[in-house]
C-alpha cells in the first residue's frame, strides 16, 4: 500500500492504489481544504514535495485549474495537483497550499 505523508502536520497514511488523493485521507479522518471536489475550484490545491512521479497524470480539467492558480497565486515553480483530481500509485509527500 502506498503512503502518503503530511510533513507539515506529522502524519503519514496508508491508502489503497488508485484512489484519488482527497478521498482516500477524508475516509481516514484527516481533513483536507476543498470546496466542489471536481476539479473547477482549486481550493483542493497541494504542493507535491516528493513523488509526483507516484500520481496519476493531471487530466484537462485539473490542468486547466492549476494553471489558472498558477497565474493568480504566484505559484511558479511548485508542483501543484488538485487533491480531488490525483489518484495515488506510490509513495508521495504533500503540503496544502492555502
Amino acid at each position: 500500500m502506498p503512503i502518503v505523508s503530511i510533513p507539515d502536520r506529522g502524519k503519514d497514511f496508508e491508502v489503497n492504489e488508485g484512489e484519488v488523493l482527497y478521498d482516500s485521507l477524508h475516509d481516514q479522518g484527516e481533513e483536507l481544504p476543498h470546496g466542489c471536489l471536481s476539479g473547477s475550484c482549486g481550493a483542493c490545491r497541494v504542493e507535491i514535495i516528493e513523488g509526483s512521479e507516484n500520481l496519476s497524470p493531471p487530466g484537462a480539467v485539473e490542468i486547466d485549474t492549476v494553471k489558472s492558480l498558477t497565474e493568480e497565486l504566484s505559484l511558479e515553480g511548485k508542483n501543484v495537483r488538485l487533491s480531488c483530481r490525483a489518484r495515488v500509485l506510490g509513495n508521495i509527500s504533500f503540503r496544502p497550499i492555502k
